[in-house]
């Protein structure tokens, strides 16, 4: 049994809860945010937390009992709507990957505000179970959230970056402040006389 349950201890499981933990209190300061700021941070949080979460090591739930949830729906609201506060008209895109559209021939129309609360609530709730520091249900937790995210999160959390890339690239037009090939606010740069790419700034996620 407690080789079943290092895998709360693994590297890999770490970053994970880390990433998930700042993605969730990113939504949480959503209503401090401006739009240009808050599509910036999410489209570098998001593919992020896509990587750590497919290097989740395998495992299985120990306990057949429920875990306990934190998230309430008035929890689920409040993110959703300061991130449709924020997002206004450019909340809303089609989306294709819907088991509807099987009936349907046209794309389905979505909300990135609801698209996002929907990531937030099971990543949510997995922090909190994994804060309470108890080896068998941070293993539990870890199981449950790694099968979300193949089934349901996972997919949400690509629609969303989807979404989100198109407001901040569409018509040309970028948010004030974004990096541009060309531009010395590149992160990396190639050197003229060696040939070699070099970083020049590094991002704080």
């Amino acid at each position: 049994m407690k080789d079943k349950l290092s895998v709360i201890f693994d590297k890999n499981t770490v970053e994970f809860v880390t990433v998930a933990a700042e993605f969730c209190g990113f939504l949480e300061r959503t209503p401090e945010m401006e739009r240009s700021g808050f599509v910036d941070k999410m489209l570098k949080l998001l593919p992020l937390l896509y990587l750590k979460a497919q290097l989740i090591p395998a495992c299985e739930r120990v306990d057949e009992a429920e875990l306990e949830t934190f998230v309430t729906e008035g929890d689920y609201e409040r993110v959703r709507s300061s991130i449709a506060d924020l997002l206004g008209d450019k909340d809303d895109y089609l989306d294709v990957f819907l088991v509807d559209m099987a009936y349907s021939d046209m794309p389905i129309k979505q909300n990135i505000s609801e698209t996002l609360a929907d990531i937030y609530q099971p990543l949510k709730d997995f922090v909190c179970v994994y804060q309470l520091g108890l080896d068998r249900t941070m293993n539990d937790a870890l199981a449950v959230c790694r099968e979300s995210f193949a089934e349901y999160w996972g997919q949400r959390l690509v629609n969303a970056m989807r979404a989100l890339h198109d407001v901040k690239y569409a018509d040309g037009n970028e948010p004030e402040g974004s990096r541009q090939y060309g531009d010395s606010s590149f992160a990396a740069g190639r050197n003229s006389d060696t040939g070699e790419w070099e970083d020049e700034e590094e991002d704080d996620f």
